[in-house]
This record gives structure tokens, sequence and C-alpha cells, in this order.
């Protein structure tokens, strides 16, 4: 009677199993855009978003948006002037004095 209640036991197991596998739901993957461009550098003025190289008009100067370091990767991107030449104007650093 123990082998009995056991095959039908394991017996039993072994249909719920099968047919839970069959009634698997395909999984899908789906990308929130504005996660997505949070994530990316912009410039913002005016509460609109600009990407790196945009340039508009700022009090009647003219800006581009562009990386406040240029010789470091990743950096922070950052309204920057613009000169008669379409050149960046990169703000100077300011002199430091230090002390040993």
């Amino acid at each position: 009677m123990r082998i009995i209640t056991i095959i039908g036991i394991c017996f039993i197991s072994v249909i719920y199993s099968a047919n839970s596998f069959s009634n698997n739901q395909k999984s899908a993957l789906f990308l929130d855009a504005k996660n997505k461009v949070s994530e990316q550098q912009l410039c913002w003025f005016e509460d609109q978003r600009y990407s790196e190289g945009a340039i508009i008009l700022m009090a009647n100067v003219r800006v581009i948006c562009a990386a406040k370091n240029p010789h470091h990767n990743n950096s922070a991107l950052n309204w920057l002037m613009l000169n008669e030449q379409n050149e960046i104007i990169y703000p100077t650093a300011p002199k430091t004095i230090r002390v040993n």
C-alpha cells in the first residue's frame, strides 16, 4: 500500500510539473525612454533638453552645449560661449596660491 501511494504521488507531481512548464508566459523587455534620456548627459534651457553640440542664443550671446572640461572623458556638459569665429571660449581656472 505504501509503494502504491508513493508511486501515485510521484505520478501526480510529474503531471503537475509538466503542465506548469507548458504554461510559461513569454517575457518581454520594455524600455522606458524617459529613464534612458535622464541617464544621458544633456544641457537644459527653458525646460528643454539639448544634446551635445546644440547652439542657441541666450541673452543675445551664442552658446553651445559642450563638455565642461574637454580633456576628460565623460565630462559634464555645460553651456559655453562662442566667439565671432565660432570657437568655444572655455572659462579660465582661477589662479591659486599653494602653500606646502
